[in-house]
C-alpha cells in the first residue's frame, strides 16, 4: 500500500465537489465505490474499517481491530513525526452521539495508534448532536446541512488557538464533512489553517462525473 500522502488538486477535485482550491486535504489510499473487499487492499481495508459496532464480539470483529491498527501505522509512515506533535489532531465527528449503541470511536482509535509513544494533542473537538444515519448508509448532506447536528466541546476549545488543526477521517467522498468541520472549527479560530488526512478517497472513473 501507498506510504506516501497525495494532495486533492485540480485533477482529483471533481471527484469530491464539496472541496474548493482553498480547502487543502491529503489522502493515502484510492477506494472504488460499488466493489467489494475482494476488488482491492483499499476496498478491503476500507470496508473492514467502517465494520458496524454491532458486530462486536463476533468472530469478523477481528479484521475491523486489524484496520484500524492497520491505518495508524499507515498514516505514521506517512507522516513526519517531527510535525505530528505540533497540530491538533482532530478525528471527524461520528455520525452517532457518544450515547448512542452505535457510535464509532474507530478514528480516535486510529490515531491513538498513528501517535503511538509520541506526545500529541488528539481532541474530539466537534460532536454530533443528534445521531444520522452514515454517509456510508446513504445519507447525503450539504456542508451546511451537517453543520447543523455540529457542535464544539466547550471544554476541549477552551485552550490556546492552536498553530494549526488537522481532521482525519476513513474516506474522502463529497468532502461534505471536512467542510462542515473546517466551518464550525474557524468559526471559534478565524486565522487557524485546517486542513484534512484521509486514509482513502473515492475514486471516481471519468465516464461517471
Amino acid at each position: 500500500m501507498a506510504t506516501r500522502l497525495q494532495q486533492i488538486d485540480e485533477h482529483t477535485r471533481p471527484d469530491h465537489w464539496y472541496l474548493t482550491d482553498e480547502d487543502e486535504c491529503y489522502y493515502l489510499l484510492e477506494y472504488t465505490p460499488r466493489e467489494g473487499p475482494f476488488f482491492s487492499t483499499t476496498n478491503d481495508l476500507i470496508l473492514n474499517l467502517k465494520k458496524s459496532v454491532e458486530r462486536r464480539g463476533r468472530q469478523e470483529y477481528y479484521w475491523k481491530e486489524w484496520a484500524i491498527r492497520g491505518s495508524g501505522e499507515l498514516l505514521r509512515s506517512a507522516l513526519n513525526e517531527e510535525w505530528l506533535p505540533t497540530a491538533m489532531l482532530v478525528p471527524v465527528a461520528c455520525s452517532k452521539v457518544r450515547e448512542h449503541p452505535l457510535y464509532d470511536d474507530r478514528m480516535v482509535q486510529v490515531l491513538q495508534h498513528m501517535t503511538q509513544n509520541l506526545a500529541c494533542n488528539i481532541r474530539e473537538l466537534v460532536v454530533q448532536t443528534e445521531s444520522l444515519d452514515s454517509f456510508h448508509d446513504g445519507c447525503r448532506l450539504s456542508p451546511n446541512q451537517l453543520r447543523r447536528y455540529y457542535e464544539l466541546d466547550g471544554a476541549l476549545c477552551d485552550c490556546e488557538e492552536p498553530r494549526e488543526v488537522t481532521v482525519f477521517d476513513d474516506l474522502l467522498t463529497t468532502g461534505s464533512h471536512f467542510k462542515a468541520m473546517k466551518s464550525i472549527i474557524r468559526d471559534h479560530w478565524p486565522g487557524v489553517r485546517v486542513s484534512g488526512i484521509f486514509v482513502a478517497r473515492r475514486y471516481i472513473p471519468r465516464d461517471e462525473i
